[in-house]
C-alpha cells in the first residue's frame, strides 16, 4: 500500500502511466476548481499498485468499450475504491474524516466526468461504500510512552523532555532547509548567483520563479495547479537531476538521483514563499516551546503580539487578542522588529488588562496566551518565518488574509490555511513517527512542567482543565501534586471539624485555640459556614484609624507596593492559598485604588507609582511578601 502514501501526483505524472482520453478529460474537469487530492491520489494508486483491484482498474480505463451499466462493473469499481481507502486507513497517517473527504472528492469528480461522458464511469453512491467504525480519536498519549530508540537508558520522568527536544531539533532542521531554499531563490531572482557553475540551470530556475510569481499575481494560484504547457514541463524536466540542486548548495531530501515533478515544483514554490513543510516545522517548534493546542497555533492571527515590555513579549490567540483590544481600547502592537516597547504607567495599565483577559479566558480550549523573553529563540524563528512571507503575503485572501500561518500549494486554486498534522508528507524522521502529534507534544510539555515542580493548579490553568481530577488522570502526579490535592481536603476537614466539635472534645483531642480560631475564620470567608447553615460570626468593634486610608504620598507608594507584591506572589503560593487569601487581599487593594482615582487623585497615584518603581529598581526597597507561602 506504499503507493497510497506517496505525495499527491500531478496529472502529468498520472498521464505518463495512464495515457487515456478519460484521464485527460478528468484532469480538465478537476482542474476547473474542484478539489483534486482524492482523484489524483486514487489514479496514482491505480497506476502503481500491484493489487488485483488496481490491475482491473488499469484495464478498465484502457478499454474504450466499457459496460458502465453492468452491476459487475459497478461492483469492481467499488471494490477498487474500497481497497484504496483501506490502504489509507492502514497507513495511519490521516484521520478518518480526511480519508472520507478524499474519497468524496474522487466520487464527485467521477460523477462530474459522467455528465460529460456517460460511457466513462457508472454513477456511484457514497452510501454504498461505508467506511465502517474506523476509530482514530479518544485519549491521547504523551511522547514519553512511545517506544523510541532515543529513550534507551533514559529515566521515565525525562522521556517527555527528550522527545520534545528531538522533535524540535528535527523541525528546526526542516525549517532551516526551506529557509535556505527561499534565500537561494531570492538570490536567483536578483541575479546574485555568480558562484554557481551551472548557469543554464540557474537561468531555467529563474524563469520558473518569475513565471510562478506572475501566476500568483495574475491568477491567484500556482502555475503548477493548472494544465501544464509544454515549455513548463520541459523546464521542470531540466531540473529533475538531484545533482543540480546539490550544486546550488541545497539539501533536497531524497535518496533518488532523479526527482519527481512534484518535488521539483514544491522546491520552486519554496523559493518564493512558505510551503506546507515550512509551516509544519515552525508550528512544531511553537508547540514544543509553549504547549499550545493545535487549533490556536494554526489559527494564530497575522499579528500575534499584544505588546512588548523591556522584559517580555506577550502573544495570544485570536480571541485573547480581540478581548484584550476591547478592554485596552487600543492595540500596542510589537511588530516584526519588536520595536514598540511600552513602559511606566502604560505598561502597568496594559499588564492589568492582560492579566484580566488571561484569567478569564485561559480555561477555554481554543484560547492561549504566553509570555516570552524578547531574545527567546521562538520569537526569532517567528520573525525569520515572516521574512519568508515577504513576496506572498499580499496573495493571501479570504480565510488566510488574517492568519499568521498560510501555505503556497501547487495543488489548490488559492493560498491555503496550513492546518496539516506534524508528520504529513514530511521528510522521513522523528516527525513522521506514529504518535508524534500536536496533542502528544502538548501533553508531554505539561508533563515536563509537573516533573520540574510546578504547582498542579498552575499546570491545570495552562492545560485548560477546570477539574484537578482530569489533570491527575491524564498527567504526572508527583509528590508535590499529591500534597496540593491533599491540602484542599485538609482545609475542608479542618473547617468541618471546627464547626462540629465542642470545646470539651477539642480539648480532649489536643486541638489548640489558635488552630480553632484559624479554621473558624477560614470557614467564614470561604463559605463553608454558610453552606453548613450556620450563623456567621459577629464582628464587633468600632472603626478605628487602622481602617482609614489617608492618601498621602507615602501611603500611595505603600499601596502600589502592596498591589505589586500581591500580584508578584500569584504563582508562588498554592492555588488554595491564593483563592482564600490572595484574591480577597487583591480585591481590597484594588477597591482602595479605584476610590482614589475616582476622587481625582489619579495623577498623584501615578507619581507615587513611578517613584515606587524607581525604588524597587534601584534596590532600596523590595516588594512586600503579604501572603503565606
Amino acid at each position: 500500500m506504499a503507493a497510497a502514501l506517496d505525495p499527491v501526483p500531478t496529472w502529468q505524472e498520472v498521464r505518463e502511466k495512464l495515457d487515456n482520453p478519460v484521464i485527460a478529460k478528468l484532469e480538465e474537469i478537476v482542474g476547473s476548481g474542484h478539489k483534486t487530492a482524492g482523484a489524483k491520489r486514487f489514479f496514482g494508486w491505480v497506476a502503481t499498485s500491484d493489487t488485483s483491484e488496481a490491475e482491473w482498474m488499469r484495464a478498465y480505463v484502457a478499454n474504450d468499450n466499457r459496460d458502465v451499466d453492468s452491476h459487475a462493473t459497478l461492483g469492481a469499481i467499488r471494490s477498487a475504491i474500497l481497497c484504496w481507502v483501506d490502504g489509507l486507513q492502514k497507513i495511519g497517517v490521516w484521520k478518518s474524516g480526511s480519508i472520507r473527504a478524499q474519497r468524496d472528492h474522487l466520487l464527485k469528480a467521477l460523477n462530474k466526468l459522467r455528465e460529460f461522458d456517460p460511457e466513462s464511469f457508472p454513477k456511484i453512491d457514497p452510501r454504498t461504500m461505508p467506511m465502517g467504525s474506523h476509530h482514530d480519536g479518544g485519549n491521547y498519549t504523551s511522547l514519553g510512552t512511545l517506544d523510541w530508540p532515543e529513550f534507551e537508558g533514559v529515566e521515565p520522568e525525562r522521556r517527555d523532555a527528550v522527545a520534545l527536544a528531538l522533535l524540535r531539533k528535527a523541525a528546526l532542521e526542516v525549517f532551516e532547509r526551506y529557509e535556505k531554499i527561499f534565500h537561494f531563490g531570492q538570490c536567483v531572482l536578483n541575479n546574485e548567483c555568480s558562484w554557481v557553475k551551472n548557469k543554464k540551470a540557474v537561468k531555467t530556475l529563474k524563469r520558473l520563479i518569475v513565471d510562478e510569481i506572475r501566476s500568483w499575481e495574475t491568477n491567484g494560484r500556482s502555475q503548477f495547479s493548472m494544465t501544464w504547457s509544454v515549455p513548463l514541463a520541459d523546464r521542470i524536466d531540466q531540473l529533475k537531476d538531484a545533482e543540480i540542486w546539490r550544486g546550488f548548495g541545497l539539501d533536497i531530501q531524497t535518496s533518488q538521483d532523479v526527482l519527481n515533478y512534484t518535488t521539483v515544483a514544491d522546491t520552486v514554490l519554496a523559493c518564493i514563499g512558505p510551503t506546507f513543510r515550512a509551516n509544519q516545522a515552525v508550528q512544531v517548534i511553537f508547540c514544543t516551546d509553549t504547549g499550545w493546542n493545535r487549533q490556536p497555533i494554526q489559527g494564530l492571527p497575522k499579528q500575534p503580539y499584544a505588546f512588548r515590555t523591556s522584559s517580555s513579549v506577550l502573544l495570544g490567540s485570536e480571541q485573547v487578542l480581540a478581548n484584550f483590544k476591547n478592554r485596552a481600547g487600543h492595540m500596542v502592537h510589537a511588530g516584526k522588529e519588536m520595536a514598540a516597547v511600552v513602559r511606566g504607567i502604560a505598561e502597568m495599565d496594559l499588564k492589568s488588562h492582560w492579566d484580566e483577559v488571561a484569567n478569564e479566558l485561559r480555561l477555554a480550549k481554543a484560547d492561549e496566551q504566553t509570555s516570552l523573553a524578547p531574545e527567546s529563540e521562538l520569537i526569532q524563528i517567528l520573525d525569520r518565518f515572516e521574512k519568508l512571507q515577504a513576496l506572498s503575503r499580499s496573495w493571501a485572501k479570504g480565510e488566510t488574509e488574517n492568519l499568521f500561518f498560510y501555505a503556497l500549494s501547487q495543488r489548490t486554486d488559492t493560498v491555503v490555511k496550513a492546518d496539516r498534522d506534524p508528520g504529513v508528507l514530511m521528510p522521513e524522521g522523528p516527525l513522521t513517527r506514529k504518535g508524534a502529534t500536536f496533542s502528544a507534544m502538548r501533553k508531554s510539555f505539561l508533563n515536563t512542567l509537573s516533573t520540574a515542580g510546578y504547582e498542579p493548579s498552575f499546570i491545570a490553568e495552562i492545560a485548560g482543565h477546570r477539574s484537578s481530577k482530569v489533570l491527575a488522570t491524564n498527567y504526572f502526579v508527583d509528590q508535590q501534586a499529591a500534597r496540593t490535592y491533599e491540602d484542599s481536603v485538609r482545609v475542608m476537614q479542618g473547617c468541618i471539624q471546627e464547626l462540629t466539635l465542642n470545646k470539651r472534645i477539642a480539648l480532649k483531642l489536643n486541638i489548640s485555640d489558635e488552630t480553632r480560631t484559624h479554621f473558624r475564620m477560614v470557614a467564614l470567608h470561604t463559605g463553608v459556614m454558610s453552606a453548613c447553615g450556620m450563623t456567621q460570626l459577629e464582628l464587633d468593634g468600632e472603626v478605628t484609624d487602622d481602617f482609614v486610608f489617608e492618601p498621602t504620598f507615602s501611603n500611595l507608594v505603600d499601596l502600589y507596593l502592596c498591589h505589586a507584591g500581591v500580584k508578584n506572589q500569584r504563582y508562588e503560593v498554592s492555588h488554595q492559598r491564593w483563592v482564600i487569601q490572595g484574591k480577597a487581599l487583591l480585591a481590597i487593594i484594588k477597591a482602595v485604588g479605584r476610590k482614589i482615582i475616582a476622587s481625582g487623585l489619579r495623577r498623584d497615584y501615578w507619581a507615587a507609582a513611578r517613584h515606587a518603581r524607581r525604588l524597587v529598581k534601584s534596590g532600596k526597597v523590595s516588594l512586600p511578601v503579604l501572603l503565606e507561602v
